[in-house]
């Protein structure tokens, strides 16, 4: 079987001839400094830059839509001097790691790029136009690839928080719930524009989004609230989805998902990753018994690889990974990319223990050995 041809299988509740280890986007495997330090201290090998080949990881092919602002807003960049940068775009202000586009923290937000409904429709709205003559296609390969193809939906509460803060927006849907409406429509009207035209000419097999709506303690806003400004749009991709034929939309999400992928399921999404377990709350045995249909990516908790001896690792797997296989429509990952703290023995030993319960061939960390 192809990486395509395995993931079709597992969403669609048959058999594959094995469970990949799932490299689900925005999840990734190690930071940067992770992987350098493995080198520098841990036995890591310094000729295998791409982690997803080293530890015999598959994913998605992903086709980028051209749903982005047009114009585009200009970034101006200022060095703070301590390692920090200042970036400023539109209204927006935040200060980051001047490497934080690999090594990724979270970046302190100042103010945000918007403020209100005069920004929609003077600054956003226009920007938004699905025929904006400078508005490009996106590329698309000659031949289906051998990965089930992605591309990605609308962010709709996410995105929302992103550009006008976590404040502002919920005041949007008490004072002014029609604006909410109203960019919901023109993201998503966008989006189908470009989606039509990919799956026109290949086939679509998955369709992403992200929302990133829960903290700890489950969701940021109300499950009804959910309903009422989320759910008819993520329905109406969950039918674009079946009218082109895509397998299963699927959204990322971090914290406690536990009541968020009922409203998924309840809007006609039936797949999400990530799946935090040890902040999040994210149980999969409870999620899995509660959605038996439901596709689950991740729940790996990425903490086991904090011990060095590499027991809570295997704990971590023998706890969870054969009792999800054995059901079904599971794909295992960790629910987000290791940081330095955590160590490569006993990550080696975790991703060895997930490919004999998942009866994979052997990928090159294996072939290696263990440091």
């Amino acid at each position: 079987m192809t990486t395509r041809e395995r993931f079709l299988a597992i969403v669609n509740f048959e058999q594959p001839d094995y469970v990949p280890y799932w490299y689900a986007p925005g999840i990734g495997i190690a930071h940067i400094e992770t992987v350098a330090r493995w080198q520098r201290e841990e036995g890591y090998p310094s000729d295998y830059e791409s982690l997803v080949e080293f530890w015999g990881a598959e994913g998605y092919y992903t086709i980028g839509l051209q749903t982005g602002f047009v114009p585009g807003f200009p970034v101006e960049r200022i060095d703070l001097g301590d390692g920090y940068v200042l970036i400023r775009q539109h209204k927006a202000e935040t200060r980051e790691l001047a490497a934080n586009a690999s090594t990724y923290t979270m970046p302190q937000f100042a103010t945000y790029m918007f403020e209100d409904r005069r920004d929609w429709e003077e600054e956003m709205r226009p920007r938004l136009d699905p025929a904006h003559p400078d508005r490009g296609r996106p590329a698309i390969p000659e031949v289906q690839p051998d990965q089930p193809v992605l591309v990605s939906c609308p962010s709709y509460w996410g995105r929302w928080r992103s550009w006008f803060g976590l404040d502002r927006v919920c005041w949007f849907m008490h004072d002014d719930p029609a604006l909410i409406h109203e960019m919901n429509r023109a993201v998503t009207d966008l989006f189908i524009d470009q989606a039509s035209w990919v799956a026109q000419r290949i086939q679509i097999d998955a369709i992403g989004g992200w929302e990133d709506m829960c903290y700890r303690s489950g969701m940021l806003i109300s499950p009804a609230a959910f309903e009422e400004f989320l759910a008819p749009y993520y329905r109406e991709v969950a039918d674009f989805a079946r009218a082109i034929g895509a397998a299963v939309v699927d959204i990322d999400c971090d914290g406690d998902v536990s009541e968020f992928v009922h409203c998924l399921w309840n809007a006609g999404v039936k797949m999400c990753h990530a799946f935090e377990p040890t902040h999040g709350g994210s149980d999969i045995h409870r999620i899995r018994a509660e959605l038996p249909e439901f596709i689950i990516c991740g729940g790996l908790d990425k903490h086991a690889m904090l011990d060095p001896t590499g027991q809570a690792a295997l704990a971590e797997i023998d706890g969870k990974v054969p009792a999800m296989l054995r059901h079904g429509r599971y794909l295992p990952s960790i629910d987000h990319g290791l940081p330095p703290i955590c160590h490569y023995a006993p990550f080696w030993r975790f991703m060895n223990r997930i490919r004999e319960h998942c009866g994979a061939p052997p990928a090159p960390f294996q072939e290696i050995g263990p440091p």
